[in-house]
């Protein structure tokens, strides 16, 4: 493991650093792994090599690269953004880059590490996020780590020649509390 932050099982998760940009732009890139995230504008890595120093580097954001713990392969990103330190909450977001790593239960880990970190860490009492309705496996691992859906944006993004829907979905502290004590 290189420089990790948080261990899980499959996965560890540690700060972006150069070289990362390779394995993200994939993400971001990529046909497969574009079609839920919703990324209309290609990516050079030169450009995700700014995109991750510059989330370094703000202080109401907090990304962490994916890595398997057995290879320390770069599984993917994921990240606390518009953290508003008042009032305890973030918006989440997470990519497995490459098809092959995704059903693995990676993202669902990577995911559980996030939310204990934010609630035992970082003191947050909510946790948002939008996945794109059509995206039923992401939709079914976020409840299966707690997240309830707690609204529809209609017609929120545009792909392919038509608006589609996403769900707001929540984690509070409270919920996940009961659950994690149970």
């Amino acid at each position: 493991m290189k420089n990790p932050f948080i261990i899980g099982n499959k996965i560890y998760l540690r700060a972006p650093g150069e070289g990362d940009e390779t394995a993200i732009a994939i993400s971001e890139n990529h046909p497969a792994p574009r079609e839920t995230l919703f990324y209309a504008r290609p990516s050079s890595e030169t450009d995700l090599l700014k995109k991750l120093r510059d989330m370094s580097a703000d202080p109401n954001t907090v990304a962490l690269v994916i890595c398997n713990i057995e290879t320390d392969e770069v599984l993917g990103l994921t990240s606390f953004l518009r953290i508003d330190w008042v009032g305890r909450m973030a918006i989440f977001y997470i990519a497995i880059s490459e098809e092959k790593n995704w059903s693995r239960g990676y993202g669902s880990e990577a995911t559980r590490l996030m939310v204990d970190y934010a609630f035992k860490t970082l003191n947050f009492n909510r946790i948002q996020l939008h996945v794109y309705a059509g995206n039923e496996k992401a939709v079914k691992a976020y409840q299966r780590c707690g997240f309830i859906i707690e609204g529809t944006l209609r017609q929120a993004m545009y792909r392919d020649g038509g608006y589609h829907d996403f769900y707001v979905m929540g984690l509070l502290r409270e919920d996940w509390s009961k659950n994690t004590s149970q």
